[in-house]
């Protein structure tokens, strides 16, 4: 080959070899500026969290009044809506009069008659009393006027507590409402016979404000209490004063208006190692009714320092639980953590995690142990947690 040919060769080879060096060299340099991907991060801080105790309770309307027909009769009618809210001395029930008003009619006659009859009898002891003294009468036709007054005076006693029967049964006749509460179903309907030979439940009522709430405390618990109110020096007296109770209602609800303790049963049940107690709340608008479960919450105190973080950064795998914590280096590992109490839609976490650590929120199907990201920080807003939820 002469030496013009392999010149042009050469350069035909370079012609091809030189654009793929240069599209190789490219391609290197756009994978070395590729960056971690942008995640958002959260670094962890202390926060003071209460510390309390959960049970489950019932409402309970205290006093609870069961309405009874008292006399006999035909029931009239009632005067309220089943299932509302009556207030006290708002009449309720009607059961016929007549009887009841004629019998007050014969008592207050025979009342009258009794009392003119003791007149007449007190005339005869005052018109005989001279004449006893200058011998006109005998000593004994005084005493049976006497003995006469006295048995008048009786019958007028007899008499006026008749009236006073008649009168009141004829009262038992219109049932008013004894307390403000929630009235039940009607058990009897108008037209039917009640009170014949004993007393006929027509309905109950329940007071609501304020409303109770019994729930039954475990024997490991009540001695965290009793412990509790040893180190702040409290008398278990005080209880009501040192324990704020919350309510969270069975639609996960937290009740706006904090309660108390108010009974604490006298000892500890052995068949089932709990206590019963019970708390009050105010509850005006009627909002809870007898019979509603609730959680009842105890609060005893604070604890500071505590890790809350979104129950969203973490993840359950084979039941364990883990969240992604992210080094200095910005480069994220795989950490197990327990998980607490859920707080809204936090979580508290009573290990693996600590105040300062860092963790990823987001982009977790991406992830590879040891990969490297560039955090975007966001601002930890547990720290609004108040109170128990």
């Amino acid at each position: 080959m002469n030496p013009f040919t392999t010149k042009k060769f050469l350069l035909a080879i370079a012609v091809f070899i030189i654009p793929g060096i240069l599209i190789t060299g490219c391609k290197t340099k756009e994978k070395e500026e590729v960056k971690p991907p942008l995640l958002k991060v959260l670094e962890i801080k202390g926060n003071k969290i209460p510390v309390y105790l959960e049970m489950v309770g019932q409402a309970v309307g205290i006093p609870t009044v069961e309405i009874t027909a008292r006399v006999e009769g035909y029931l009239q009618n009632w005067s309220f809506k089943e299932g509302s809210i009556v207030r006290k001395g708002q009449l309720l029930f009607t059961i016929e009069q007549d009887k009841y008003l004629n019998n007050v009619k014969y008592s207050e006659a025979d009342f009258a008659s009794k009392t003119a009859a003791w007149e007449k009898a007190k005339l005869d002891v005052a018109r005989l009393k001279p004449l006893l003294n200058t011998k006109a009468i005998s000593q004994n036709d005084y005493d049976v006027a006497v003995t006469n007054e006295k048995q008048c005076k009786a019958a007028v006693e007899s008499a006026q507590a008749n009236l006073a029967d008649s009168k009141l049964n004829l009262a038992y006749t219109t049932i008013p409402s004894p307390i403000n509460g929630y009235i039940g179903k009607v058990n009897v309907n108008p037209g039917n016979l009640v009170g014949h030979g004993e007393s006929t439940l027509l309905t109950t009522i329940s007071a609501i404000d304020p409303i109770y709430f019994d729930f039954q405390m475990n024997e490991t618990d009540f001695l965290k209490i009793r412990r509790y109110l040893m180190e702040i020096k409290v008398e278990m007296a005080e209880l009501e004063k040192s324990i704020v109770a919350y309510l969270k209602l069975s639609d996960k609800k937290d009740y706006d208006a904090p309660g108390k303790i108010d009974f604490i049963d006298r000892a500890i049940n052995p068949k089932t190692g709990t206590i019963a107690m019970r708390a009050v709340f105010n509850n005006p608008d009627g909002l809870i009714k007898p019979g509603n479960f609730a959680n009842v919450v105890l609060v005893l105190t604070e604890k500071e320092n505590a890790v809350v973080i979104p129950q969203s950064a973490i993840i359950e795998i084979q039941g364990k639980f883990f969240a992604f914590k992210v080094d200095t280096q910005n480069k994220v590992t795989r950490v197990p953590v327990t998980p607490g109490r859920n707080m809204e839609n936090k979580v508290v976490i009573n290990a693996g995690l600590t105040p300062g650590d860092k963790i990823l929120i987001e982009g977790f199907q991406k992830f590879q142990e040891g990969m490297m990201i560039t955090p975007q920080l966001v601002q930890d807003t547990s720290a609004a947690v108040k109170r128990p939820e």
